[in-house]
């Protein structure tokens, strides 16, 4: 068998109940079978496999679990550019408990996220999922700094910064709703890289949703470029 399954701790407890997710490509019909088998074994109720190919519909085809294709998951990178300024509107939210405007504008960064399209998944544990990012975001658990968009007395966007592989990462972006189509988007991504440049960082990336076609067109208008493109899958036993 060359696949196999680990646990996922923190996942498992937030769900209640076991999750875990699939290492090994998954190609052939038998391997469905193994796959079968490691989640019966862990008593798994949800696994988590992404490859750079679709499954094959001959593996899908299982009586004992359903393959779901959740996302499409895209990661853009560029090398940062220093000369970029800071919008005066963008400032560092000093607070490390999120409000319920800041909540509210991470849940609407998820709205194409897998959490949020997989039906599966109660609608309460997604958005507990993004606050719960938002809070550990603002006390720097995950998170080096968050940058709020200030229209007058009102926070329009936020963007979180942060590290994956020694590289910097953004996180989380969002614009309110009520304040799309003002360039605030972009005005976060140049002044995220900024911030990371000043840290002395020289690559950054974000991660994001083929389905999630402003942020991909935002992300490209800035100069990212397509690094990697993985499909997402929930296997979920019956």
């Amino acid at each position: 068998m060359s696949q196999s399954f680990h646990k996922l701790e923190w996942d498992s407890d937030f769900l209640n109940f076991t999750v875990g997710k699939i290492n090994g490509e998954i190609i052939h019909p038998p391997e469905g079978k193994d796959i079968e088998m490691l989640m019966k074994e862990n008593e798994a109720k949800l696994a988590y496999y992404s490859s750079p190919k679709q499954l094959p519909q001959t593996v899908q085809q299982s009586k004992e679990l359903d393959y779901v294709l959740v996302d499409r998951k895209i990661v853009y990178s560029k090398p940062i550019h220093s000369e970029l300024q800071i919008d005066p509107s963008i400032l560092a939210i000093a607070k490390d408990t999120p409000d319920n405007k800041l909540s509210k504008l991470a849940i609407q960064s998820g709205e194409f996220s897998r959490f949020n399209k997989d039906e599966r998944i109660e609608q309460s544990k997604f958005e507990e999922l993004y606050e719960l990012w938002m809070k550990h975001s603002l006390n720097k658990t995950i998170a080096k700094e968050v940058l709020a968009y200030h229209s007058g007395s009102e926070i329009a966007g936020i963007v979180t910064l942060g590290e994956k592989n020694n590289r910097a990462d953004i996180g989380i972006i969002a614009v309110d709703h009520s304040f799309r189509g003002r360039g605030i988007g972009r005005s976060l991504m140049q002044s995220a890289e900024k911030h990371f440049s000043n840290m002395g960082y020289t690559t950054i990336q974000v991660v994001t949703q083929a389905d999630n076609t402003p942020a991909c067109k935002l992300y490209e208008a800035c100069g990212y470029s397509v690094e990697k493109s993985d499909f997402f899958y929930h296997i979920w036993r019956k």
